[in-house]
């Protein structure tokens, strides 16, 4: 069996036994792609620890396009811990089905890299500030329509703290204003299982004026976020667009999951540190994975529950 129709197998597997998202297959399938375009006729035979040494030390020198002007050479660790990750699961998958005899990221020798997660993920608040106002009053959009459209989506994703797969597949009778709720589907979440999200103030305002300028332009398709060239839904890359506007204008570097970072450090600074509530909204199955938004927490965040541990009273 070629490599190409055990991948589809693979994937087969992993969407009808294992439930995981499209966004999930997504990524296994593209890791996969890249690792074809390195070695084109590559059979299982193939496949040892030599040739995947040499194929990620391939990956932290190949240069690759970022933006449409700009290239970049490298890729981060935890990226390359993710395609070694993918990897490894299709060559345990193949080594159960007897097609690959080894596998070679499991053989002495051979680790996954470590990534540790100093870097500040989240957003603070002159920075979302700076967002909002570019949004508003800096950005020259087509029309209304598209105004609040961008306003509302960046305020769903850092007031809600849903994926961009999320974003993306939200439904009109997803939004239940009288509520004041959001719901994400399960068949839409990484988690596949549904949520329901409660919506503040100022996300309610922002949906409200682009419904309202949604219904005056009359579009009918059944998604959420309505594309700006005909009546559909809003694309992958038309998302990273209006982001790359935004990011540009406001002159602040930022991509959209970090507004996810932003929704979990501000939940938590409010709620004293409730992460299993958090884990509910953000839809994780394990609160192991909730833990890695807590990992740069500011100071101020938990100065206060620090400074009680001084009072005698409060302790043991």
């Amino acid at each position: 069996m070629g490599l190409r129709k055990a991948h589809k197998q693979f994937i087969d597997y992993l969407q009808s036994t294992c439930m995981l998202s499209e966004a999930t297959l997504r990524n296994h399938r593209n890791i996969f792609e890249l690792l074809l375009r390195r070695y084109p006729r590559l059979t299982p035979d193939m496949i040892d620890v030599d040739l995947m040494t040499e194929y990620f030390r391939w990956l932290g020198t190949r240069q690759r396009k970022v933006g449409r002007d700009s290239h970049a050479t490298g890729i981060k660790k935890g990226t390359v811990a993710t395609y070694w990750k993918k990897l490894d699961r299709f060559f345990a998958w193949l080594c159960a089905k007897r097609i690959l005899t080894a596998n070679p990221l499991r053989a002495e020798g051979m680790q996954c890299p470590r990534v540790y997660y100093e870097d500040k993920q989240f957003l603070d608040r002159p920075d979302m500030e700076k967002i909002m106002s570019a949004l508003s009053f800096k950005i020259r959009w087509k029309n209304a329509l598209l105004k609040t459209r961008n306003l509302a989506i960046i305020s769903v994703a850092a007031n809600c703290g849903l994926r961009r797969g999320e974003l993306l597949a939200l439904q009109l009778s997803d939004i239940n204003l009288v509520n004041n709720e959001i719901k994400v589907q399960g068949a839409t979440s990484k988690s596949r299982s549904s949520r329901t999200i409660p919506l503040n103030s100022r996300v309610r305002r922002d949906l409200e004026a682009y419904i309202k300028e949604r219904e005056r332009a009359a579009h009918k398709t059944e998604f959420l976020w309505i594309s700006d060239r005909y009546d559909g839904r809003l694309t992958v890359d038309g998302l990273r667009r209006v982001v790359s506007i935004v990011a540009e204008k406001a002159d602040v570097k930022f991509h959209l999951h970090q507004l996810r970072h932003t929704f979990a450090v501000n939940f938590l600074h409010n709620s004293g540190l409730n992460s299993f509530k958090l884990q509910r909204l953000l839809g994780h199955r394990s609160i192991v994975s909730t833990a890695i938004y807590t990992r740069c927490l500011p100071v101020k965040t938990v100065r206060a529950d620090v400074e009680r541990l001084g009072d005698l009273e409060n302790t043991l």
